[in-house]
């Protein structure tokens, strides 16, 4: 599947199904500009639409790894649902396991005589589906209080940016940013910046490490020691200032102040499957996991972590871990 560049704003979609309701979704979706439609996947062997150049992706048994391929915001399923139920079932385990969101049409319920109460039921004819659906009262909270909070944190710490880049140049040639790579909601990547905490080389040196990584279970490398690590950024570490800079990622939406880590694309190759179900929420600065422990707990505890965040997440459970996370940064616990 393409990874053009696109809008941070526009969905990425791909559609499953046959006959002519997957048609006219995908004529639907064609004419939005908020969408964009990745590719589809037949459930009956036949192209959807021969005369348009849109992506095959393969059958409804290969699903998953189509959406493992890539970052997908949401899976239209749009099919005969007495035809083809079993399949649609399956690609439903698929998205949930995943924790993909899909939208099943409302067709599919064989409805007489009820008529949808839920929200996102209307316009476009489909009841949308997520792992993660807070009610919409507490969204708008949540991102004023990530907006808000970041902004001013932003400000009040400029002081305290401009101390530790001068003492991270003044310690060790290089740049005071450390660019990388994350991932985010759905997949999705997006470029952080941290503290440069390391040696320059950094990267080309983990490999001769590799052996001593004290995170067996996982993809993640963590060492208590890491000879990498400056004098400075070993400070930086423990008081966990070289997350800061990403109150700015916070600003604009692509982080929240409460939520999983954002992990590097490598590690996200390497996940299970019921590990990726994590990636269905914004990333955070903080959450379960590094009030319960940070590098103290194993790689699968820290996914359980995650996911536990996800199932039980309301906007007082995020003050909760807000409050939490400041004694954990004042002590410096779990920190490498």
């Amino acid at each position: 599947m393409s990874n053009r560049p696109i809008s941070r704003h526009t969905r990425r979609v791909v559609v499953v199904g046959s006959g002519p309701i997957a048609r006219a979704t995908i004529d639907d979706l064609l004419v939005r500009s908020d969408i964009s439609l990745l590719g589809v996947v037949p459930l009956d062997g036949e192209p959807l639409h021969p005369a348009l150049d849109i992506p095959v992706l393969g059958d409804g048994a290969s699903l998953q790894e189509a959406l493992e391929s890539t970052y997908v915001d949401e899976v239209y399923l749009a099919a005969d649902s007495q035809r083809h139920r079993s399949a649609l079932q399956a690609a439903v385990d698929t998205c949930e396991r995943l924790g993909v969101p899909f939208a099943l049409p409302l067709s599919f319920l064989r409805l007489q005589r009820a008529r949808p109460l839920v929200a996102d039921a209307a316009p476009d004819g489909f009841v949308h589906f997520t792992s993660y659906a807070p009610a919409q009262g507490q969204r708008r909270l949540k991102r004023a209080l990530d907006f808000v909070s970041a902004s001013l944190g932003v400000v009040a710490l400029a002081p305290l940016f401009a101390m530790v880049a001068l003492a991270i140049r003044v310690e060790s040639r290089g740049p005071v940013f450390f660019k990388q790579t994350r991932v985010g909601r759905n997949g999705r990547p997006f470029g952080i910046l941290k503290f440069r905490s390391m040696v320059v080389d950094a990267e080309e040196l983990k490999a001769a490490l590799e052996a001593q990584n004290e995170h067996r279970q996982g993809p993640v490398f963590k060492m208590t020691h890491d000879p990498r690590i400056t004098r400075v950024g070993r400070w930086i570490r423990r008081a966990s200032i070289d997350e800061l800079p990403q109150l700015w990622n916070v600003v604009r939406g692509e982080m929240s102040l409460v939520g999983p880590r954002p992990p590097i694309p490598a590690e996200v190759l390497k996940y299970d499957s019921w590990q990726r179900r994590r990636l269905s929420v914004t990333p955070g600065l903080t959450g379960l996991w590094q009030v319960s422990g940070r590098n103290n707990i194993g790689f699968d505890e820290w996914m359980r972590l995650d996911l536990r965040y996800i199932d039980n997440w309301s906007f007082w459970l995020d003050l909760r871990l807000l409050g939490r996370t400041i004694p954990v940064v004042l002590t410096g616990k779990g920190a490498s």
